[in-house]
């Protein structure tokens, strides 16, 4: 990676301007997945993305594609029915013109009825991004680890044929 002094004024903000874009899209799907806007949680995936769930007790979910991205958004809850705020933060990007490379916590916040606001799961989201040509900057393949072990909150992937 070139030493930021040997690049341009230019190129140094189209850096940030990337960075900022990135974590936009970031914040996006957690802001739409947590309140049921299921075109914006696809509009942060490209149309052959692919995006998985690793549990601790080995189940693996996976996604591919825009419409398997709406089966997901569709089938995940969301506010009013049930709050939750999904959060991504020290986000560490890496670019690579048009591509990138993330690395990101996650945790997941959960409202209860009649208990105390709890942490559903925490983990760390390996994301793959590209500059999509109209110029967005959008998940490729992203690649959840969950890192807590609760009994019993792995869940199967949803059939969209039963659902």
């Amino acid at each position: 990676m070139p030493d930021q002094t040997s690049k341009s004024i230019e190129q140094r903000i189209q850096e940030l301007e990337d960075h900022n874009d990135i974590t936009r899209t970031l914040r996006q799907y957690g802001l739409a997945v947590d309140y049921g806007d299921n075109d914006g949680v696809v509009d942060c995936f490209t149309s052959d993305a692919v995006r998985e769930i690793h549990r601790p007790d080995g189940t693996v979910n996976r996604w591919e594609g825009a419409d398997e991205m709406r089966q997901f958004a569709r089938n995940h809850s969301h506010a009013p029915d049930k709050y939750h705020k999904h959060l991504t933060f020290n986000s560490i990007v890496e670019l690579d013109g048009d591509a990138a490379s993330v690395t990101s916590y996650m945790f997941r916040f959960d409202a209860s009825d009649g208990d105390k606001t709890h942490i559903w799961g925490m983990g760390r989201h390996l994301d793959k991004m590209r500059r999509d040509p109209d110029g967005k900057w959008r998940i490729l393949e992203r690649i959840t680890y969950i890192e807590d072990d609760w009994p019993g909150r792995s869940r199967p992937k949803i059939d969209a044929a039963k659902a």
